[in-house]
């Protein structure tokens, strides 16, 4: 492999190489690249998400109770994915509309379970009070 080209292929897995640093130029090797796939358990994950979450109902002051209404919440919007629907519109764990609208709770809203689930909590605490206000409105009119 040319040099170039063990620089670029570090470059598209993410490896970082000190400044100064050459890749060593072996053509007999075999590159090994650890991929590490997205699951539940990373921390962007619907798991990771859901702990964050209830850290931050239980700062609140919230009950386990609104803290099980928000999981059914959430779950039926976007299955606590942050990816979950389209930056112009719903999008986030908490579907906010349009997405955008959560950088008001930090830059990485695109990206950030913790951003997104602030800027959500803050959403329903202004408008609903609770999670579980916020998931009874949800049942009677689909959206929340």
């Amino acid at each position: 492999m040319q040099h170039t080209d063990r620089l670029v292929a570090a470059a598209i897995i993410g490896i970082a190489l000190p400044l100064g640093t050459v890749p060593a130029a072996d053509a007999h090797a075999t590159p090994t690249i650890a991929v590490t796939p997205f699951t539940a358990d990373s921390d962007t994950g619907p798991r990771a998400a859901k702990k964050i979450a209830k850290s931050m109902v239980t700062r609140r002051g919230w009950s386990t109770k609104q803290y099980r209404c928000l999981v059914r919440l959430w779950q039926r919007e976007s299955g606590w994915r942050v990816h979950a629907g389209s930056t112009g519109r719903s999008y986030g764990i908490p579907q906010a509309y349009p997405g955008s609208r959560m950088a008001s709770a930090g830059k990485e809203w695109r990206d950030d379970p913790t951003t997104q689930i602030r800027w959500g909590l803050g959403y329903i605490k202004g408008r609903y009070e609770t999670p579980c206000r916020a998931w009874s409105h949800f049942t009677s009119h689909r959206w929340y």
